[in-house]
């Protein structure tokens, strides 16, 4: 069970007075109140007195900080030491942010709903370039100076990592300390620095830092050139690598978000690093060297984390999963032990030539998820140039092989504007295309072939940072040239948008000067850069104008003898060694010798890269087949999940049901889904006490599965009555016709006046309201589904008609009684009572009796 409850420690009036005025004038009118409210599973809340107060901030929507596997990894082991606590926030969508800027709402955490400012230290993730001006909103929304030197002591310690980190020059004037690698130790002795030294000046802190952790890099301690300002400043900053990934950084239950994400499996990380090496790949020698995690700790974590998340799908994740060495037996071994649960497994891109029957066999066990191939370059040459070594051959085998064991979509990835790249490479992307799609042909059924082709963005830490960046006009040249030559109707094709991908490089290969312009973008509007419909090249053309910076020249190669603005970062090889990388060419294909993979006793037919010749594996089925029950539940939710919609609702159901082990009946078909049906939708900001699921089961039912089942819901969700349904009725939805509503008195005018007018609606035969819907404005009478307005005790009862007889909106009759005295915060405030039906006669059924 969760703990929600605000600990006694936590009641200052300040956070009680921001958590009050996030529920009166933010909650209500944001399109998405869900991402800000927290409450997810998994939720940890612990006292801030005596302890260091650390913020992880993640720069873009909450839909894609959560779905971050390193978020998981620091919320956990900054919560698991008692001399910290770990808090989030991320990015607010325009939107919200117009709303905190006129109420004058400061940004704050998803936990204690404290403002951003009263934490000691904020540290911000990077995972790409694009997420600079969204940095930049956060700390102006959190009331925080943006550049480093115009904070004082009060502030909090503003840190920076990931990815985009490598380089830390262009947001350098804004981040107060870098660490550079692997965060799981430093952190933790970072922050353990910080609670030593409470009482010290922010400069005496970050000193201390410096001084006694390796991989800090504070950039006010350098100075333009990047050279040290003080003797106790290193000259250059190793990147931290951890030798090995501990079990202990993994925590037994993850956080879990109640509304949709960008992700929604459970990611396992089973190897950092990739072995590789391709030239082109920041992510390589950035999380070199390769470190894979036991078969046994794997499986035990997704065994434990299972019990607390449900997913549906487990993601088997690193930078090359297909190259862990035993990734033929994980995934078989994970994929029979979750098959029962209806829990399949996937992979990120896969490697051609890395993929063997027992693995896809695996895959599909339960479903059949998307499968991508990232043959990233289109002929051999070029593959070879940029060190991704294997021949076309491998790409065939590896689709063939996907076609017969079921697949009926593929996803391919390349990239366009690599260096050395020629128009016989691209016409070699529509090659592979073409055979891909012949194959294709060779099996039953439609394929699809959707084909992705991202711009090359040269990265800093590779042998290709030098490189040229290719004009958006060549770039857009290029993928035409696939795009017109290409004549069947199921290849699709995909690439984002060509600016961005150049505006990346410029900021990636950038220095402090870059800053200035990402400011200026951030002062004009600039936000979400990274989403497309948010992208404003324009915008930014005028910044980089605007201070000097030439895009022609960003542009251009640069030379071996220039010194780079990311030359005092070390990772991994030396940069005289990435230099000969780079002068490396290759006129004649090397001689490949594929590794044979073992594969199952199914395909006994299948070595090497002679993939799928035997029969297919058929699952046994039951002689008999199991008696099925279908059971109603009554549930319902309090206020701490009213901002999660009906659809989130649905998930959260599921996944308890996963959670509980419950044996559901699941549809048939490549994708199974659980036999569920619910009832009516809740409007977002209501609690309830009377909503419905009717669950199918593949067993009898017995009384104990509606306690596991009631066991198994968070805190928040309660099972009221479970019954067994025997006859083959309607959905709810259908059958029911009236439902009540209730809101506490208190909110309200004064008794006296209040049943004036609710005597006065219900004395009138017709009252016609404006509806919206779907851009339509409709005149509707809503009299006729009115039934009854009432007090009792101290709550408004409201009686009102759903369904095919028609229906009436509690806001709508709310709006009706209070006149210029409703305001719209009072819908977070409306509980569902009760739903039922009225037939002809006048009789009333319950839903539960239906």
């Amino acid at each position: 069970k969760n703990s929600y409850t605000l600990p006694v420690t936590l009641s200052k009036r300040s956070t009680y007075m921001l958590k009050e005025k996030l529920e009166k004038k933010f909650f209500p009118y944001v399109i998405k109140p869900g991402r800000y409210s927290g409450g997810e599973l998994g939720l940890i809340i612990k006292s801030p007195e005596n302890k260091v107060n650390y913020l992880q901030a993640f720069p873009d929507k909450y839909e894609i900080g959560q779905s971050y596997l390193g978020l998981q990894t620091i919320y956990h082991i900054v919560n698991s030491d008692d001399r910290f606590l770990c808090e989030r926030t991320f990015a607010v969508d325009f939107d919200a942010e117009e709303i905190m800027r006129k109420e004058n709402i400061p940004l704050f955490s998803l936990e204690s709903f404290r403002p951003v400012k009263e934490f000691d230290a904020v540290g911000f993730t990077l995972p790409y370039e694009l997420v600079f001006t969204n940095l930049l909103a956060m700390l102006d929304l959190a009331q925080i100076p943006l550049k480093s030197a115009d904070r004082d002591d009060s502030m909090p310690i503003i840190m920076a990592g990931g990815p985009a980190a490598y380089n830390p020059e262009p947001m350098a004037d804004y981040i107060d300390l870098y660490f550079i690698g692997d965060a799981e130790v430093g952190l933790v002795q970072m922050l353990e620095v910080l609670h030593n030294n409470k009482d010290k000046s922010k400069k005496e802190k970050l000193e201390l830092i410096v001084k006694n952790i390796e991989s800090v890099y504070v950039p006010a301690f350098y100075d333009e050139q990047r050279k040290p300002l003080f003797d106790f400043v290193p000259e250059y900053i190793k990147a931290r690598v951890e030798s090995e990934l501990k079990k202990e950084y993994y925590p037994d239950r993850p956080l879990i978000p109640l509304i949709d994400t960008v992700h929604k499996h459970l990611s396992i990380e089973i190897m950092r690093g990739c072995p590789q090496g391709c030239r082109f790949c920041q992510a390589g020698p950035i999380y070199r060297p390769v470190r894979m995690r036991p078969i046994s700790e794997i499986t035990e974590q997704i065994e434990t984390q299972m019990k607390y998340a449900g997913s549906e799908e487990v993601t088997l994740l690193s930078l090359s999963s297909s190259d862990y060495t035993e990734i033929d037996n994980l995934a078989s071994s994970i994929a029979r032990k979750l098959e029962q649960q209806r829990v399949s497994i996937t992979l990120p891109s896969l490697r051609p030539g890395t993929i063997s029957a027992k693995l896809l066999n695996a895959i599909k066990r339960v479903r059949r998820g998307g499968l991508t191939i990232s043959p990233e370059a289109g002929t051999e040459r070029l593959r070879q140039f940029i060190r991704k070594d294997f021949p076309d051959e491998a790409i065939y085998d590896t689709a063939s092989l996907a076609f017969e064991k079921g697949w009926t979509t593929l996803k391919l990835y390349f990239m366009v504007g690599l260096p050395t790249e020629t128009d016989e490479d691209l016409d070699g992307i529509l090659d592979i295309v073409n055979n891909i799609h012949r194959i294709g042909q060779k099996f039953a059924g439609r394929k699809t072939i959707n084909v992705t082709l991202s711009p090359f963005v040269p990265k800093a830490h590779t042998p290709f940072q030098w490189d040229e960046i290719v004009d958006p006009v060549e770039i857009i040249r290029r993928i035409y040239r696939i795009k017109k030559r290409c004549r069947i109707n199921s290849v699709n094709f995909k690439y984002p948008t060509v600016e961005s991908s150049l505006l990346q490089g410029i900021i990636g290969r950038g220095g402090r000067q870059i800053g200035k312009a990402v400011e200026t973008v951030f002062q004009n509007g600039g936000r979400f850069d990274g989403w497309n419909e948010n992208f404003d090249f324009d915008s930014w053309k005028t910044a980089l104008e605007q201070h000097d910076i030439e895009i022609e020249d960003s542009l251009k190669p640069i030379p071996f003898s220039k010194d780079l603005p990311w030359s005092h970062i070390l990772k991994g090889v030396s940069v005289n060694h990435l230099k000969n990388e780079r002068q490396r060419t290759s006129t004649q294909l090397k001689e490949y010798t594929l590794k044979k993979r073992e594969d199952d006793p199914a395909d006994k037919n299948n070595l090497g890269m002679e993939f799928g010749r035997a029969k297919k594996k058929i699952i046994s089925q039951q002689a008999v087949a199991p008696t099925k029950n279908r059971v109603r539940f009554r549930w319902g939710k309090d206020s701490r999940y009213k901002f999660i919609g009906h659809l989130d609702n649905l998930r959260l159901i599921e996944r308890t049901i996963r959670m509980a082990k419950l044996p559901i009946m699941y549809s048939q078909g490549f994708n199974p889904s659980m036999k569920l049906s619910f009832g009516p939708p809740l409007p977002l900001g209501f609690t309830s006490e009377t909503e419905f699921v009717d669950i199918t089961f593949d067993t009898s039912f017995m009384p104990y599965m509606a306690e596991t089942f009631k066991n198994a819901l968070p805190d928040g969700l309660n099972i009221y009555d479970a019954k067994i349904i025997f006859s083959k009725a309607k959905s709810i939805s259908s059958m029911l016709n009236r439902t009540t509503y209730t809101i506490d008195s208190a909110l309200l005018p004064e008794a006296s006046i209040l049943q004036e007018s609710i005597d006065k609606i219900m004395a009138l035969e017709s009252l016609e309201i404006e509806r919206t819907k779907k851009d339509e404005i409709k005149v509707i009478d809503i009299r006729p589904a009115i039934y009854n307005i009432e007090m009792q005790d101290c709550l408004l009862v409201l009686t009102l008609g759903i369904g095919e007889g028609g229906y009436a909106k509690p806001g709508e009759v709310l709006k009706q009684l209070l006149g210029d005295k409703f305001d719209i915060y009072l819908m977070n405030f409306i509980h569902r009572k009760e739903m039922f039906r009225v037939d002809e006669d006048g009789q009333k059924f319950s839903a539960m009796d239906i």
